[in-house]
């Protein structure tokens, strides 16, 4: 447990995760891809890339290293950052979402199968600090990280132009 993540139980979590695989659509939905392809400053990124961010989070970070970090599957060999460069500016958004959403209920079972003991295990690698994380630790940012997402999407789809034909 963390000063910024309570000490939510594995199903609050679960719970949390499975309203996210419902809302982070809906923040896309009937949107042009003018609107998520605006970048509200050259350095931020648009709504795509946050999308493409998700999906770098969801199938590299959570239901990858979870799994070596409770022993379940691979080892820990995971070193590679995420990367801030996203390239999802052309792509198509329903299919971000598509990928999204498969990396997400993968991620679902992944943590309804944790029990009390599993976040208990302790990882070098700590995205907050400090010398170790708990399997717990990642396990309970996981759908901060997401809302955090969420709202920097609502904000880039706010400052985004309405499309062209609305104009």
């Amino acid at each position: 447990m963390t000063a910024d993540h309570p000490a939510d139980t594995i199903a609050d979590v679960v719970r949390r995760l499975e309203v996210q695989l419902v809302r982070i659509p809906e923040v896309f939905a009937d949107r042009s891809d003018e609107e998520l392809s605006h970048h509200a400053a050259p350095d931020e990124w648009c709504a795509k890339q946050i999308i493409g961010h998700l999906i770098e989070a969801e199938g590299e970070v959570f239901t990858m290293l979870i799994p070596g970090m409770v022993g379940r599957d691979a080892p820990e060999g995971w070193q590679t950052v995420p990367s801030m460069v996203r390239e999802e500016c052309g792509a198509d958004a329903e299919a971000l979402l598509t990928q999204w959403r498969a990396l997400r209920e993968r991620g679902i079972a992944l943590a309804r199968s944790l029990n009390d003991e599993d976040l208990l295990r302790t990882s070098e690698h700590n995205w907050h600090g400090g010398a170790t994380e708990t399997v717990g630790d990642l396990f309970r940012h996981w759908p901060f990280h997401t809302e955090a997402h969420e709202s920097q999407a609502l904000e880039v789809l706010r400052a985004a132009p309405p499309p062209a034909a609305a104009r």
